[in-house]
Order: structure tokens, then sequence, then C-alpha cells
């Protein structure tokens, strides 16, 4: 069992990973969106200390993304592998990872739920909340219980 919340992660690691690995993304793939993710995108949200990284291609290009993104890292084989959705694992001192999806694609909802987050204060006290409560606990568990509260933001932001 891993525990993700760390509170006290090198910010001068963190940006350095962030100035080392967004940029080459970028280079490496200049059809797709590139920019971070999860917790670290959001002041105030706790997390792990991990580097979350998206990057989005058009349906058409997703095939060409994902090989250009095959040759520069692994695939993590403990996440989803699908037409629209793969991840990736970054060689790192952090724990990096890239998400790369379809926009506008199923599993295009990082961006919304980010945006969600950055004009509601209260809702990252309520996701603050989980995290705290799933601290220690199976991280299965813990995955789907974010998984509900993200969804249930999502719903709520489209009405």
């Amino acid at each position: 069992m891993t525990p993700f919340l760390i509170l006290d992660i090198d910010p001068a690691l963190l940006d350095a990973e962030r100035a080392r690995v967004i940029p080459a993304l970028r280079a490496a793939l200049p059809h797709a969106e590139v920019f971070e993710v999860g917790s670290t995108a959001i002041p105030g949200v706790i997390g792990k200390g991990d580097l979350d990284i998206l990057a989005r291609a058009p349906l058409e290009r997703f095939d060409e993304t994902r090989a250009a993104l095959d040759a520069l890292h692994p695939r993590n084989p403990d996440q989803l592998s699908n037409a629209q959705y793969q991840g990736y694992a970054v060689d790192s001192p952090l724990d990096v990872a890239i998400q790369l999806t379809v926009t506008g694609g199923a599993y295009d909802d990082f961006e919304p739920f980010l945006e969600a987050l950055r004009a509601d204060p209260s809702l990252i006290e309520a996701y603050n909340t989980l995290k705290r409560r799933w601290h220690g606990r199976p991280m299965d568990d813990y995955r789907a219980a974010k998984r509900a509260f993200i969804e249930a933001v999502l719903t709520d932001l489209k009405g």
C-alpha cells in the first residue's frame, strides 16, 4: 500500500522535471497539446508528489502520437490501453506519468476537471478531504472514490 499524501515535495525537483519533460514532449509531438494535469497543476491540491502530464491528439493522429511516445517512454502496464487512451511512465527521480488521450474523446476529461477546481475553492477542499480520508488505505479503493468524485464534478458541469 502506497501512501499518497506527500505535502513536502521538493519544489526545485518538481520544477526541474516539469522543465525537462514538458518541452521535450511538445517538441516530439508538435501536433499534440501537452500540459500538466493532476494535483501539482492546481495550487492547494494535495497529492503524492508525482507529476502527471496530458498529451491530447486528434483522433486521426492518435496512432501516430502513440507511436512517437512508444519510441520515447515505456507504456504503463497498470493503465488503460485502447484506441483512445494510453498511459506511459517516464524515467525520473519523481513519479512522472503521461496520459495520452484523443482530443474530445471519451477519456478527455482532465482539463474540464482542473478548470472546475480552479474556479471553485470549495471543490479543492472537498477533493483534499477525499484524499485525506483515503490516505493509507488501499490505492485501488482510493482511485475508485476519486473517479466517482471526478465524474460527479464533470456531471455537474454538464448540468
